[in-house]
Protein backbone atom coordinates (compact mmCIF):
# COMPACT_ATOMS: atom_id res chain seq x y z
CA UNK A 1 0.00 0.00 0.00
CA UNK A 2 1.34 3.39 -0.96
CA UNK A 3 2.04 5.95 1.75
CA UNK A 4 0.20 9.32 1.67
CA UNK A 5 3.34 10.93 0.27
CA UNK A 6 3.03 8.68 -2.80
CA UNK A 7 -0.60 9.62 -3.45
CA UNK A 8 -1.34 11.79 -6.49
CA UNK A 9 -1.44 15.53 -5.85
CA UNK A 10 -5.15 15.64 -6.66
CA UNK A 11 -5.95 12.97 -4.06
CA UNK A 12 -3.68 14.52 -1.42
CA UNK A 13 -5.23 17.98 -1.80
CA UNK A 14 -8.75 16.53 -1.71
CA UNK A 15 -7.97 14.57 1.46
CA UNK A 16 -6.35 17.58 3.15
CA UNK A 17 -9.23 19.90 2.21
CA UNK A 18 -11.82 17.36 3.41
CA UNK A 19 -9.91 16.82 6.66
CA UNK A 20 -9.72 20.58 7.28
CA UNK A 21 -13.43 20.93 6.50
CA UNK A 22 -14.22 18.00 8.83
CA UNK A 23 -12.33 19.68 11.66
CA UNK A 24 -14.10 22.98 11.02
CA UNK A 25 -17.51 21.24 10.89
CA UNK A 26 -16.79 19.32 14.11
CA UNK A 27 -15.88 22.54 15.92
CA UNK A 28 -18.92 24.34 14.52
CA UNK A 29 -21.35 21.51 15.34
CA UNK A 30 -19.90 21.22 18.84
CA UNK A 31 -20.23 24.95 19.41
CA UNK A 32 -23.83 25.00 18.15
CA UNK A 33 -24.83 21.98 20.24
CA UNK A 34 -23.18 23.42 23.36
CA UNK A 35 -24.89 26.80 22.87
CA UNK A 36 -28.21 25.07 22.31
CA UNK A 37 -27.71 22.93 25.44
CA UNK A 38 -26.91 25.97 27.57
CA UNK A 39 -29.93 27.81 26.20
CA UNK A 40 -32.29 24.88 26.85
CA UNK A 41 -30.86 24.37 30.34
CA UNK A 42 -31.37 28.04 31.17
CA UNK A 43 -34.94 27.93 29.87
CA UNK A 44 -35.59 24.75 31.88
CA UNK A 45 -34.23 26.29 35.09
CA UNK A 46 -36.33 29.41 34.59
CA UNK A 47 -39.42 27.23 34.07
CA UNK A 48 -38.74 25.27 37.28
CA UNK A 49 -38.31 28.47 39.31
CA UNK A 50 -41.53 29.80 37.83
CA UNK A 51 -43.35 26.66 38.99
CA UNK A 52 -41.88 27.05 42.48
CA UNK A 53 -43.12 30.64 42.59
CA UNK A 54 -46.61 29.55 41.55
CA UNK A 55 -46.69 27.05 44.42
CA UNK A 56 -45.37 29.76 46.77
CA UNK A 57 -48.20 32.16 45.86
CA UNK A 58 -50.75 29.33 46.15
CA UNK A 59 -49.70 28.27 49.64
CA UNK A 60 -48.72 31.65 51.07
CA UNK A 61 -52.23 32.44 52.38
CA UNK A 62 -53.52 28.87 52.77
CA UNK A 63 -54.14 27.53 56.26
CA UNK A 64 -54.00 23.92 55.07
CA UNK A 65 -51.51 22.54 52.58
CA UNK A 66 -53.27 20.35 50.00
CA UNK A 67 -51.74 16.88 49.79
CA UNK A 68 -51.79 16.90 46.00
CA UNK A 69 -50.45 19.77 43.93
CA UNK A 70 -51.91 20.46 40.46
CA UNK A 71 -49.79 19.22 37.57
CA UNK A 72 -48.45 22.30 35.84
CA UNK A 73 -45.02 23.01 34.59
CA UNK A 74 -42.29 20.73 36.04
CA UNK A 75 -42.60 16.98 36.06
CA UNK A 76 -41.70 16.61 39.74
CA UNK A 77 -43.03 18.85 42.58
CA UNK A 78 -42.78 18.37 46.36
CA UNK A 79 -43.41 20.49 49.46
CA UNK A 80 -41.36 19.57 52.54
CA UNK A 81 -41.81 20.98 56.07
CA UNK A 82 -38.95 22.15 58.29
CA UNK A 83 -38.62 18.65 59.73
CA UNK A 84 -37.99 17.11 56.32
CA UNK A 85 -41.41 15.46 55.95
CA UNK A 86 -43.09 15.52 52.55
CA UNK A 87 -46.44 17.27 53.07
CA UNK A 88 -47.51 17.73 49.45
CA UNK A 89 -46.54 16.55 45.94
CA UNK A 90 -47.91 16.42 42.44
CA UNK A 91 -49.29 13.25 40.91
CA UNK A 92 -45.86 12.18 39.52
CA UNK A 93 -44.25 12.34 42.99
CA UNK A 94 -47.25 11.20 45.10
CA UNK A 95 -46.15 8.72 47.73
CA UNK A 96 -42.44 9.16 46.87
CA UNK A 97 -39.75 9.97 49.45
CA UNK A 98 -38.04 13.31 49.50
CA UNK A 99 -36.59 14.12 46.05
CA UNK A 100 -33.67 16.29 47.24
CA UNK A 101 -31.92 16.92 50.53
CA UNK A 102 -30.18 20.22 49.92
CA UNK A 103 -31.70 23.18 51.79
CA UNK A 104 -31.78 26.63 50.28
CA UNK A 105 -30.74 29.64 52.37
CA UNK A 106 -33.55 31.41 54.28
CA UNK A 107 -33.52 34.57 52.20
CA UNK A 108 -35.38 35.77 49.16
CA UNK A 109 -34.40 33.71 46.17
CA UNK A 110 -33.71 30.04 45.78
CA UNK A 111 -31.14 27.35 45.13
CA UNK A 112 -30.78 24.79 42.37
CA UNK A 113 -28.72 21.63 41.88
CA UNK A 114 -28.50 18.66 39.59
CA UNK A 115 -29.73 15.59 41.47
CA UNK A 116 -29.45 12.03 40.18
CA UNK A 117 -31.42 8.87 41.01
CA UNK A 118 -34.49 10.79 42.16
CA UNK A 119 -37.32 8.51 43.38
CA UNK A 120 -39.62 7.86 40.47
CA UNK A 121 -36.85 8.67 37.97
CA UNK A 122 -34.36 5.81 38.25
CA UNK A 123 -31.17 6.22 36.25
CA UNK A 124 -31.90 9.87 35.46
CA UNK A 125 -30.70 13.22 36.68
CA UNK A 126 -33.02 16.13 37.41
CA UNK A 127 -32.47 19.85 37.57
CA UNK A 128 -34.02 20.66 40.97
CA UNK A 129 -34.79 24.21 42.19
CA UNK A 130 -35.80 24.87 45.81
CA UNK A 131 -37.02 27.88 47.82
CA UNK A 132 -38.62 28.62 51.22
CA UNK A 133 -42.35 29.35 51.63
CA UNK A 134 -43.54 31.26 54.69
CA UNK A 135 -46.93 29.60 55.23
CA UNK A 136 -49.32 30.25 58.18
CA UNK A 137 -48.61 26.77 59.45
CA UNK A 138 -44.86 27.28 59.41
CA UNK A 139 -42.01 27.51 56.91
CA UNK A 140 -41.98 25.04 54.05
CA UNK A 141 -39.54 24.14 51.24
CA UNK A 142 -40.88 23.66 47.77
CA UNK A 143 -38.87 21.50 45.33
CA UNK A 144 -39.44 21.42 41.58
CA UNK A 145 -37.49 19.34 39.08
CA UNK A 146 -37.29 18.35 35.47
CA UNK A 147 -35.05 15.75 33.74
CA UNK A 148 -31.73 17.18 32.57
CA UNK A 149 -31.54 17.70 28.81
CA UNK A 150 -28.91 15.55 27.03
CA UNK A 151 -25.72 17.29 25.84
CA UNK A 152 -26.83 17.16 22.21
CA UNK A 153 -30.15 18.84 23.02
CA UNK A 154 -33.08 17.90 20.90
CA UNK A 155 -32.41 14.68 18.96
CA UNK A 156 -34.07 15.92 15.78
CA UNK A 157 -32.11 19.16 15.85
CA UNK A 158 -28.81 17.27 16.35
CA UNK A 159 -29.66 14.86 13.52
CA UNK A 160 -30.41 17.75 11.14
CA UNK A 161 -27.18 19.48 12.16
CA UNK A 162 -25.04 16.36 11.63
CA UNK A 163 -26.75 15.59 8.31
CA UNK A 164 -26.07 19.15 7.13
CA UNK A 165 -22.42 18.81 8.12
CA UNK A 166 -22.09 15.52 6.21
CA UNK A 167 -23.66 17.04 3.11
CA UNK A 168 -21.27 19.98 3.36
CA UNK A 169 -18.27 17.64 3.66
CA UNK A 170 -19.38 15.72 0.59
CA UNK A 171 -19.70 18.98 -1.35
CA UNK A 172 -16.23 20.07 -0.16
CA UNK A 173 -14.65 16.76 -1.21
CA UNK A 174 -16.36 16.69 -4.63
CA UNK A 175 -15.74 20.39 -5.24
CA UNK A 176 -12.08 20.20 -4.23
CA UNK A 177 -11.51 17.16 -6.44
CA UNK A 178 -13.18 18.93 -9.39
CA UNK A 179 -11.34 22.25 -8.91
CA UNK A 180 -7.93 20.64 -8.34
CA UNK A 181 -8.46 18.39 -11.36
CA UNK A 182 -9.37 21.39 -13.48
CA UNK A 183 -6.40 23.38 -12.16
CA UNK A 184 -4.00 20.48 -12.85
CA UNK A 185 -5.37 19.77 -16.32
CA UNK A 186 -2.76 22.06 -17.95
CA UNK A 187 -0.03 20.30 -15.93
CA UNK A 188 -1.21 16.95 -17.30
CA UNK A 189 -1.12 18.38 -20.83
CA UNK A 190 2.38 19.77 -20.24
CA UNK A 191 3.57 16.45 -18.84
CA UNK A 192 2.12 14.50 -21.76
CA UNK A 193 3.76 16.82 -24.28
CA UNK A 194 7.13 16.68 -22.48
CA UNK A 195 7.00 12.88 -22.57
CA UNK A 196 6.65 13.03 -26.36
CA UNK A 197 9.58 15.41 -26.91
CA UNK A 198 12.84 13.67 -27.83
CA UNK A 199 16.12 14.68 -29.39
CA UNK A 200 14.67 13.69 -32.78
CA UNK A 201 11.85 16.21 -32.38
CA UNK A 202 13.33 19.03 -30.28
CA UNK A 203 11.19 21.68 -31.95
CA UNK A 204 7.97 20.73 -30.16
CA UNK A 205 6.70 22.92 -27.31
CA UNK A 206 4.33 22.41 -24.38
CA UNK A 207 0.90 24.12 -24.46
CA UNK A 208 0.72 27.46 -22.63
CA UNK A 209 -2.51 28.07 -20.59
CA UNK A 210 -4.50 31.23 -21.22
CA UNK A 211 -4.62 32.26 -17.55
CA UNK A 212 -1.67 34.26 -16.22
CA UNK A 213 -0.77 32.10 -13.23
CA UNK A 214 2.01 29.86 -11.91
CA UNK A 215 1.18 27.08 -14.41
CA UNK A 216 1.53 29.50 -17.31
CA UNK A 217 4.90 30.55 -15.88
CA UNK A 218 5.86 26.86 -15.67
CA UNK A 219 4.86 26.31 -19.31
CA UNK A 220 6.76 29.38 -20.57
CA UNK A 221 9.83 28.38 -18.55
CA UNK A 222 9.64 24.84 -19.95
CA UNK A 223 9.36 26.20 -23.49
CA UNK A 224 12.29 28.54 -22.92
CA UNK A 225 14.35 25.61 -21.62
CA UNK A 226 13.31 23.48 -24.60
CA UNK A 227 14.36 26.27 -26.95
CA UNK A 228 17.77 26.45 -25.27
CA UNK A 229 18.09 22.67 -25.52
CA UNK A 230 17.13 22.75 -29.19
CA UNK A 231 19.75 25.41 -29.83
CA UNK A 232 22.34 23.39 -27.91
CA UNK A 233 21.50 20.22 -29.86
CA UNK A 234 21.74 22.16 -33.12
CA UNK A 235 25.09 23.63 -32.09
CA UNK A 236 26.40 20.19 -31.21
CA UNK A 237 25.21 18.79 -34.52
CA UNK A 238 26.91 21.60 -36.43
CA UNK A 239 30.01 21.23 -34.31
CA UNK A 240 30.17 17.47 -34.94
CA UNK A 241 29.68 18.01 -38.65
CA UNK A 242 32.36 20.71 -38.80
CA UNK A 243 34.81 18.64 -36.75
CA UNK A 244 34.27 15.64 -38.98
CA UNK A 245 34.87 17.75 -42.08
CA UNK A 246 37.99 19.48 -40.72
CA UNK A 247 39.48 16.21 -39.46
CA UNK A 248 38.68 14.38 -42.67
CA UNK A 249 40.41 16.96 -44.88
CA UNK A 250 44.00 16.53 -43.58
CA UNK A 251 43.56 12.78 -43.26
CA UNK A 252 42.39 12.58 -46.89
CA UNK A 253 45.25 14.81 -48.03
CA UNK A 254 47.80 12.67 -46.18
CA UNK A 255 46.33 9.50 -47.68
CA UNK A 256 46.50 10.92 -51.19
CA UNK A 257 50.16 11.95 -50.73
CA UNK A 258 51.06 8.50 -49.48
CA UNK A 259 49.24 6.78 -52.35
CA UNK A 260 50.98 9.04 -54.89
CA UNK A 261 54.34 8.46 -53.23
CA UNK A 262 53.88 4.69 -53.33
CA UNK A 263 53.10 4.74 -57.05
CA UNK A 264 55.92 7.14 -57.94
CA UNK A 265 59.37 5.46 -57.94
CA UNK A 266 61.09 8.88 -58.02
CA UNK A 267 59.20 10.33 -55.05
CA UNK A 268 60.97 12.87 -52.83
CA UNK A 269 60.43 11.16 -49.47
CA UNK A 270 61.82 14.00 -47.28
CA UNK A 271 59.44 16.48 -48.91
CA UNK A 272 56.57 14.03 -48.59
CA UNK A 273 57.41 13.55 -44.91
CA UNK A 274 57.40 17.33 -44.36
CA UNK A 275 53.99 17.64 -46.02
CA UNK A 276 52.62 14.80 -43.91
CA UNK A 277 54.08 16.43 -40.78
CA UNK A 278 52.26 19.67 -41.61
CA UNK A 279 49.00 17.73 -41.96
CA UNK A 280 49.60 15.99 -38.63
CA UNK A 281 50.36 19.31 -36.92
CA UNK A 282 47.08 20.73 -38.19
CA UNK A 283 45.23 17.67 -36.90
CA UNK A 284 47.00 17.98 -33.55
CA UNK A 285 46.12 21.69 -33.27
CA UNK A 286 42.51 20.95 -34.16
CA UNK A 287 42.31 18.13 -31.60
CA UNK A 288 43.77 20.36 -28.86
CA UNK A 289 41.30 23.13 -29.66
CA UNK A 290 38.40 20.66 -29.57
CA UNK A 291 39.53 19.32 -26.18
CA UNK A 292 39.82 22.87 -24.85
CA UNK A 293 36.29 23.66 -25.97
CA UNK A 294 35.02 20.43 -24.42
CA UNK A 295 36.60 21.32 -21.07
CA UNK A 296 35.24 24.86 -21.15
CA UNK A 297 31.75 23.62 -22.03
CA UNK A 298 31.63 21.39 -18.95
CA UNK A 299 29.81 22.14 -15.71
CA UNK A 300 32.96 22.75 -13.63
CA UNK A 301 34.27 26.29 -13.77
CA UNK A 302 38.05 26.75 -13.79
CA UNK A 303 39.72 27.52 -10.43
CA UNK A 304 40.13 31.26 -10.09
CA UNK A 305 42.33 33.51 -7.98
CA UNK A 306 42.98 37.28 -7.85
CA UNK A 307 45.52 38.51 -10.42
CA UNK A 308 46.76 41.82 -11.77
CA UNK A 309 45.43 41.92 -15.32
CA UNK A 310 48.06 44.47 -16.42
CA UNK A 311 51.02 42.42 -15.17
CA UNK A 312 49.50 39.26 -16.66
CA UNK A 313 49.19 40.92 -20.07
CA UNK A 314 52.73 42.36 -19.84
CA UNK A 315 54.19 38.92 -19.17
CA UNK A 316 52.38 37.41 -22.16
CA UNK A 317 53.52 40.21 -24.46
CA UNK A 318 57.16 40.00 -23.31
CA UNK A 319 57.40 36.23 -23.73
CA UNK A 320 56.25 36.33 -27.37
CA UNK A 321 58.82 36.11 -30.14
CA UNK A 322 59.10 39.12 -32.43
CA UNK A 323 56.34 38.93 -35.01
CA UNK A 324 55.56 40.47 -38.33
CA UNK A 325 54.34 43.67 -36.66
CA UNK A 326 55.33 45.21 -33.30
CA UNK A 327 53.08 45.22 -30.22
CA UNK A 328 52.48 48.51 -28.43
CA UNK A 329 51.25 48.41 -24.81
CA UNK A 330 49.37 50.70 -22.45
CA UNK A 331 48.99 48.48 -19.38
CA UNK A 332 47.67 49.96 -16.14
CA UNK A 333 48.67 48.19 -12.92
CA UNK A 334 46.43 47.49 -9.96
CA UNK A 335 43.56 46.19 -12.11
CA UNK A 336 42.75 43.16 -9.93
CA UNK A 337 40.45 40.50 -11.35
CA UNK A 338 39.59 36.95 -10.33
CA UNK A 339 40.59 34.54 -13.09
CA UNK A 340 42.36 31.39 -14.16
CA UNK A 341 45.75 32.75 -15.28
CA UNK A 342 46.42 29.93 -17.75
CA UNK A 343 43.08 30.39 -19.50
CA UNK A 344 43.41 34.19 -19.65
CA UNK A 345 46.91 33.72 -21.04
CA UNK A 346 45.47 31.37 -23.68
CA UNK A 347 42.83 33.96 -24.52
CA UNK A 348 45.41 36.74 -24.86
CA UNK A 349 47.66 34.53 -26.98
CA UNK A 350 44.82 33.74 -29.38
CA UNK A 351 43.86 37.42 -29.64
CA UNK A 352 47.47 38.47 -30.26
CA UNK A 353 47.95 35.76 -32.92
CA UNK A 354 44.77 36.90 -34.65
CA UNK A 355 45.73 40.61 -34.41
CA UNK A 356 49.29 40.12 -35.70
CA UNK A 357 47.98 38.05 -38.60
CA UNK A 358 45.59 40.80 -39.74
CA UNK A 359 47.50 43.97 -38.69
CA UNK A 360 49.04 46.29 -41.25
CA UNK A 361 51.74 47.94 -39.12
CA UNK A 362 51.08 47.54 -35.41
CA UNK A 363 49.09 45.83 -32.64
CA UNK A 364 48.00 47.61 -29.47
CA UNK A 365 47.36 45.94 -26.09
CA UNK A 366 45.78 48.04 -23.32
CA UNK A 367 44.55 47.33 -19.78
CA UNK A 368 42.44 49.70 -17.70
CA UNK A 369 39.73 49.80 -15.03
CA UNK A 370 36.35 51.04 -16.20
CA UNK A 371 33.06 51.17 -14.25
CA UNK A 372 33.74 48.24 -11.97
CA UNK A 373 35.32 46.05 -14.64
CA UNK A 374 38.82 45.25 -15.76
CA UNK A 375 39.14 45.94 -19.49
CA UNK A 376 41.64 44.19 -21.78
CA UNK A 377 41.83 45.61 -25.32
CA UNK A 378 43.68 43.99 -28.24
CA UNK A 379 43.47 46.13 -31.39
CA UNK A 380 45.11 46.11 -34.81
CA UNK A 381 45.21 48.49 -37.77
CA UNK A 382 44.15 45.94 -40.38
CA UNK A 383 41.06 45.79 -42.52
CA UNK A 384 38.77 45.33 -39.50
CA UNK A 385 35.58 43.30 -39.13
CA UNK A 386 32.30 44.43 -40.68
CA UNK A 387 29.47 44.96 -38.13
CA UNK A 388 27.40 42.10 -39.58
CA UNK A 389 30.26 39.63 -38.96
CA UNK A 390 31.17 40.71 -35.40
CA UNK A 391 29.27 37.83 -33.79
CA UNK A 392 29.90 35.34 -36.57
CA UNK A 393 33.67 35.36 -35.95
CA UNK A 394 33.11 33.87 -32.47
CA UNK A 395 31.25 30.83 -33.78
CA UNK A 396 33.05 27.50 -34.05
CA UNK A 397 34.78 26.87 -37.38
CA UNK A 398 33.59 30.25 -38.67
CA UNK A 399 36.28 31.77 -40.91
CA UNK A 400 35.96 34.87 -43.05
CA UNK A 401 37.50 34.83 -46.53
CA UNK A 402 40.36 37.09 -45.42
CA UNK A 403 41.18 34.73 -42.57
CA UNK A 404 41.30 31.72 -44.90
CA UNK A 405 43.65 33.62 -47.18
CA UNK A 406 46.03 34.77 -44.42
CA UNK A 407 46.00 31.49 -42.46
CA UNK A 408 45.08 28.52 -44.67
CA UNK A 409 46.01 26.04 -41.97
CA UNK A 410 43.87 27.62 -39.22
CA UNK A 411 41.20 25.65 -37.38
CA UNK A 412 38.59 28.39 -37.02
CA UNK A 413 38.36 27.75 -33.26
CA UNK A 414 40.66 30.44 -31.87
CA UNK A 415 38.07 33.16 -31.26
CA UNK A 416 35.44 30.57 -30.27
CA UNK A 417 37.80 29.40 -27.51
CA UNK A 418 38.33 33.02 -26.44
CA UNK A 419 34.56 33.53 -26.12
CA UNK A 420 34.18 30.29 -24.12
CA UNK A 421 37.00 31.36 -21.76
CA UNK A 422 35.31 34.74 -21.24
CA UNK A 423 31.94 33.15 -20.50
CA UNK A 424 33.56 30.71 -18.06
CA UNK A 425 34.78 33.77 -16.11
CA UNK A 426 31.36 35.48 -16.15
CA UNK A 427 32.96 38.05 -18.47
CA UNK A 428 32.23 39.39 -21.95
CA UNK A 429 34.28 39.41 -25.13
CA UNK A 430 33.13 41.42 -28.12
CA UNK A 431 34.29 43.32 -31.18
CA UNK A 432 33.86 47.04 -30.56
CA UNK A 433 34.15 50.11 -32.76
CA UNK A 434 37.60 51.51 -33.44
CA UNK A 435 39.19 54.16 -35.68
CA UNK A 436 40.58 51.44 -37.93
CA UNK A 437 41.12 47.70 -37.85
CA UNK A 438 39.63 45.22 -35.38
CA UNK A 439 39.24 45.94 -31.65
CA UNK A 440 38.68 42.96 -29.33
CA UNK A 441 37.54 43.98 -25.82
CA UNK A 442 37.44 41.64 -22.80
CA UNK A 443 35.57 42.89 -19.70
CA UNK A 444 36.15 41.05 -16.40
CA UNK A 445 34.53 41.90 -13.04
CA UNK A 446 36.98 43.69 -10.74
CA UNK A 447 38.00 41.94 -7.54
CA UNK A 448 37.23 44.09 -4.50
CA UNK A 449 40.41 43.94 -2.41
CA UNK A 450 41.38 46.45 0.31
CA UNK A 451 44.45 48.62 -0.45
CA UNK A 452 46.45 46.85 2.26
CA UNK A 453 45.88 43.50 0.54
CA UNK A 454 46.93 44.89 -2.86
CA UNK A 455 50.35 46.02 -1.62
CA UNK A 456 52.90 43.30 -2.31
CA UNK A 457 50.20 41.08 -3.83
CA UNK A 458 51.72 38.17 -5.80
CA UNK A 459 50.01 38.89 -9.10
CA UNK A 460 51.78 36.35 -11.31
Amino acid sequence: MRSPRQWPVRLRLTVWATAAATLACAVTVGFVLDSNHESRTSDQLREVYSADLRVLHRLAGATVVPPVLPDQGPVAMQVVDAGGRVVSANAQMAGQPRMAYFVPPKRPGGMDQEVCDVPGFPGQCLTVAAMWIMAPGGPLIVYGGEPVHPWYGDGAFAAILVAGALIWLILVAVGTDFLVGRALRPVVAITSELAEITERHPGRRVPVPAHHDEIRYLATTANRTLRHLEEAIERERRFTSDVSHDLRAPITAARLRLEEALTDPDVDWPRTARDLLNDMERQQALAEDILTLARLSGEHLPPQAPADLGLLARREVERRLPGRVPIETDLAQGVIVSCDRLLISRLLTNLLDNAQRHAASRVTVAVRAEEGTGVLVVADDGAGIAPEYRELVFERFARLPESRELDPGGTGLGLAICREIAQAHQASLAVEDANGGACMVLRLPLEDLPPSAQEGFPMI
